[in-house]
Formats: structure tokens, C-alpha cells, sequence
């Protein structure tokens, strides 16, 4: 197998950028210019603060690219981790739905390995096709991934 390397693209970090400053703004801009009740100035900041969080995953998001090879999965960047395909532990696709009729929602791809897991969303450039190697590699070496997972992975049209 060739490296091959996933990154997220700009226009779903824009939109994540564009909804943490949304987010800071309103949990911060009372606070911070009209002195609302206590109550309201703590929750708010709390609100302010999550969206900060927020914020600073997306930063460390546009940081990180991932990559596949011969040998295993890495995660380079600013937070970068790797698992050797033989360490892994077990993979899973999980499916996160937005709607209650399951037509809008998100995945999350997680390979586990022996102290780390290293977690891959769906927005991801390329999602399918590292879900796809990962699975196979992984396979390779008797990792079955879980019955829910496998039900996930044929909706990406993957054989499990």
C-alpha cells in the first residue's frame, strides 16, 4: 500500500469556524458589553467557552492530516498519534443522526489501539476510501468490526 494522506476540507473548517465566533460572540458579547443578571452572565460564559472549545478543535483540526501505509494509521499535526496495524485492537463506524427519520447525520471512524484511539468524522476528504483501506488492512490481521459497525459499513457500500 502507498502513503496515502486525508485532510478536512476548508469549506467544512469554515463553516465550523463560522460557528464558533458565532457561538464566542453571542456568549461573550453580553457579557462582556451589556452586564446582564449573574445568572445569565455565567451561563452565558459558559455557552462563550464551550464555543471556544470549539474553536480551538477546529484550529487543531485544520492542523492535522492523516495518513495510511503499509505499516499502520497516523494522525500528523498538533495532537499526532500512530498505530501499527498490528496493534490494533478493534475499529468501529459509528453513525451520529441529526433527524429522527436518520436522513441527516454525521459517521466517526475509530481505530483503537493499544493505549490511543485515533477518531476520524466523516467530513473528512476522503473518508470513505480510508474507512475502506483501514478496514481491509485491518481485517487482514482478524480485526471484525462490530455488528453495528458492519451495518454502517455497508451504508458506505464497504463489504465487512
Amino acid at each position: 500500500m502507498n502513503t496515502r494522506s486525508f485532510r478536512y476540507p476548508a469549506a467544512a473548517l469554515r463553516s465550523a469556524y463560522a460557528l464558533a465566533l458565532i457561538g464566542m460572540a453571542i456568549g461573550f458579547g453580553p457579557v462582556l458589553f451589556a452586564q446582564p443578571a449573574p445568572l445569565f452572565r455565567w451561563l452565558l460564559g459558559a455557552m462563550g467557552v464551550v464555543f471556544l472549545v470549539y474553536f480551538a478543535r477546529t484550529v487543531v483540526r485544520q492542523q492535522t492530516w492523516i495518513e495510511l501505509d503499509a505499516t499502520g494509521i497516523c494522525v500528523r499535526g498538533l495532537l499526532g498519534v500512530a498505530i501499527r496495524w498490528d496493534d490494533v485492537r478493534a475499529v468501529r463506524l459509528s453513525y451520529y443522526s441529526t433527524r429522527p427519520d436518520r436522513s441527516g447525520g454525521w459517521m466517526e471512524f475509530i481505530v483503537q489501539g493499544p493505549r490511543r484511539s485515533i477518531r476520524v468524522e466523516s467530513t473528512l476528504d476522503g473518508f470513505a476510501a480510508l474507512v475502506r483501506e483501514s478496514t481491509r488492512e485491518t481485517g487482514a490481521r482478524g480485526i471484525v468490526p462490530d455488528e453495528r459497525s458492519r451495518v454502517n459499513l455497508q451504508a458506505l457500500g464497504i463489504a465487512a
